[in-house]
């Protein structure tokens, strides 16, 4: 069975986003894309001591706006990518158990992020913070911006064909892996490489460490243990049988 790529959808600008990403992954895995709405539905239920809960649009209309969704999304990202082999379903329940129920089920799961800023980190949302903790299979976030738009439609049989003058690393930035070298995981190698391999771009491997303080408290400017020469000899360890596997 081949797994998908799983994409949730909610209508958000960095939903869509991730959406857009997903499409030419899949191309590039050669992996068919799935795009699911995890949406809960009204229960009689009362909050104790607090009387209704607050008022949510009818079960039907939530139906109704998330395929919608679904089939607004689908057919925009076929019009792009013709080759491209989409799913969709509606996953009831709470979104985040459905949510990553539906990444059990897939090669990955891809998910919008709203971000702060080129150089900033991710703002989270609860879903997203929530998923990336119970997941224990790979998830991509990604943020909202115009890069898809700058891309070219994903083409496997020439993008990057020296034939025709295709070039994957063209405009490609590069994947920069974070290794922890005390529990480096050859799970998160192995998708750090395999990510950089399909698309022909740089791998950059990060490592950091804290650097000691003197008696005094000042921040000495090179550890006397000997740590900045060992660490350049473990990173060639852990990532040498690495890179002959990737040339």
């Amino acid at each position: 069975m081949t797994r998908p790529l799983t994409v949730g959808l909610d209508g958000s600008p960095e939903s869509l986003a991730a959406a857009g990403w997903a499409a030419r992954e899949a191309l590039l895995r050669d992996r068919p894309l799935r795009l699911v709405h995890a949406s809960v539905l009204r229960t009689p239920t009362l909050a104790s001591g607090t009387g209704p809960e607050a008022p949510m649009p009818p079960d039907g209309v939530r139906r109704e706006y998330a395929r919608a969704l679904l089939d607004r999304t689908r057919a925009r990202l076929a019009g792009r990518h013709p080759s491209l082999r989409i799913d969709t379903g509606e996953l009831p329940g709470q979104p985040v158990t459905a949510l990553v129920e539906a990444g059990e089920e897939a090669e990955l799961l891809v998910l919008g992020s709203r971000g702060l800023g080129r150089l900033a980190g991710f703002l989270l949302g609860s879903v997203s913070l929530a998923v990336l903790a119970r997941s224990e299979l790979p998830v991509v976030l990604v943020r909202s911006g115009d890069a898809e738009e700058k891309q070219p439609p994903a083409n496997p049989a020439t993008e990057g064909s020296p034939a025709t003058g295709g070039s994957l690393a063209a405009g490609r930035r590069d994947v920069v892996l974070g290794l922890d070298l005390s529990k480096p995981g050859d799970a998160l190698i192995a998708f750090a490489f395999e990510a950089a391999s399909r698309r022909a771009a740089v791998l950059r491997v990060v490592h950091g460490w804290t650097l000691p303080r003197s008696d005094r408290g000042d921040i000495l400017p090179e550890p006397r243990d000997g740590t900045a020469a060992r660490v350049p000899r473990a990173l060639s360890e852990v990532l040498g049988p690495w890179q002959e596997k990737f040339p």
